[in-house]
């Protein structure tokens, strides 16, 4: 199966993977890191048409064999995807980078940053419906307003099955947005109380747990659930193939928790200034539970990156979220310098899509928020993986990138089956980590990045 698995990703790789290595010898890593930011921005929308608006990033869908065989996504290539949550996580990326280096924001392409959010900022009223946003647009089908993909193609028997309810992880990315938009584009916003009240209303408590937090003992929690609607609601269908006019319900009908959902959420209400909303305080009990735990690879039931936790916790912390402990950190760290390669690279734990680019990149980031750089075991880990990084980078017609890996899913179920892909966010990544890393450690070239002798301790 898994043989097959990676037969299938292979035939369906993009041009741009073809691309050459890209030469970034005449160039600054704070250059290097501009080139990352340049291509991210330009991947955003302009000109609205059958699948965006003018504003918003594209995704792609990356299907496996099994659900091809369902009917669900092409054999060959990918889909196009809209969704809010896609372009608010890159906008999160692309304002805290804009806030994290005022020095820079005359600078171009930086000072290119206010723009997009303004721009984007607009298409989320897309994906608004009452006090939440969902995942998909809204659209007519047979007389009734129904969510589901746009271009993902997809035999209709499924169409009831994606016409899912408002979500937690769209809804505290797009808030997280509007926030950062407003801050940074000087408008008046406050996230409305009816919203805070939508997550605090979906909580783990007394109830039976979805399979996969069962199996990983993750039982009445108290923490934040990811569908914004009760799964006990006597309305919600109940057979997965009901038609979409029978209304929205809950994939596979039983509501889950989900970490890296969880650490997005206290991001966006501390960001918001409701760092104390009802449930902070059992889902950072949750939080820190996962990682004494190592729960890191199974507890993102849609994130099954195995860094995606701690990048994601340290993304909260610069919201100004506190509540991860000292341990925690301590943890973190300690798994992170474990799980870098001898070539500098980090790499998902059992899980198909080793995605190194992007774990590398979660590993640096989260390093530069927990750690020491001054630390030699953590100098060391961050000069590899920067060696890593612009080892790997990418050029073709001029333009240098990173081609973009894998970072989010489906259900636990399709867990490693059917997977998102967003370029712009990941080389809106590379370009944070590579300021920082540029601000902490200017005496080191791209140059003496690239030739570094791995078995060597820099």
């Amino acid at each position: 199966m898994k043989t097959l698995l990676l037969f299938l990703s292979l035939i369906s790789l993009t041009a741009n993977s073809f691309a050459a290595t890209a030469d970034l010898s005449s160039l600054s890593l704070k250059e290097v890191s501009y080139k990352a930011l340049h291509f991210a921005l330009s991947t955003q929308v302009t000109k609205t048409d059958s699948y965006y608006l003018s504003g918003e990033f594209p995704t792609r869908i990356e299907s496996t064999l099994v659900p091809i065989l369902a009917g669900v996504g092409k054999p060959i290539g990918q889909n196009h995807e809209a969704t809010g949550f896609t372009t608010a996580a890159v906008v999160n990326i692309l304002a805290q980078t804009y806030l994290d280096h005022p020095e820079l924001k005359n600078e171009a392409p930086l000072n290119q940053i206010p723009g997009a959010l303004a721009s984007a900022a607009h298409t989320f009223k897309r994906y608004e419906q009452g006090a939440a946003f969902n995942f998909y647009p809204a659209r007519m089908n047979k007389g009734v307003w129904v969510r589901r993909p746009v271009n993902m193609t997809l035999l209709p028997i499924w169409h009831g099955f994606t016409n899912v309810p408002n979500d937690a992880d769209t809804s505290s990315a797009v808030l997280t947005a509007k926030i950062y938009n407003a801050r940074i584009n000087q408008i008046e916003y406050s996230i409305p109380r009816a919203s805070l009240l939508e997550f605090s209303k979906y909580r783990d408590l007394s109830r039976n747990p979805q399979f996969y937090n069962g199996r990983n003992q993750l039982v009445n929690s108290g923490a934040f659930m990811t569908w914004l609607y009760d799964e006990k609601n006597p309305d919600m269908p109940r057979f997965y193939f009901s038609s979409s006019a029978k209304g929205e319900r809950i994939p596979f009908n039983v509501n889950d928790v989900d970490c890296v959902v969880n650490a997005n959420i206290l991001k966006m209400a501390a960001l918001s200034g409701n760092a104390n909303m009802p449930g902070r305080e059992a889902t950072c009990a949750m939080l820190n539970a996962q990682i004494t735990n190592d729960k890191h690879k199974d507890c993102g039931i849609y994130y099954p990156n195995t860094l995606n936790l701690a990048y994601a916790l340290a993304s909260s912390e610069k919201a100004g979220e506190s509540c991860i402990t000292q341990n925690s950190h301590d943890l973190m760290i300690k798994k992170i310098i474990k799980m870098q390669t001898a070539e500098g690279a980090w790499f998902n734990e059992g899980n198909i899509w080793q995605d190194p680019t992007l774990t590398t990149a979660y590993a640096l980031a989260s390093l530069l928020q927990y750690a020491n750089p001054r630390d030699p075991l953590v100098h060391q880990a961050l000069v590899y993986g920067v060696h890593y990084l612009l080892k790997n980078a990418r050029q073709k017609d001029g333009i240098i990138y990173w081609d973009a890996d894998n970072f989010f899913t489906a259900t636990a179920i399709a867990r490693s089956l059917i997977m998102w892909i967003s370029e712009a966010y990941t080389n809106a990544i590379i370009a944070d980590v590579f300021l920082k890393m540029a601000k902490e450690f200017p005496e080191y070239s791209v140059t003496e990045y690239i030739n570094l002798n791995v078995s060597e301790t820099p």
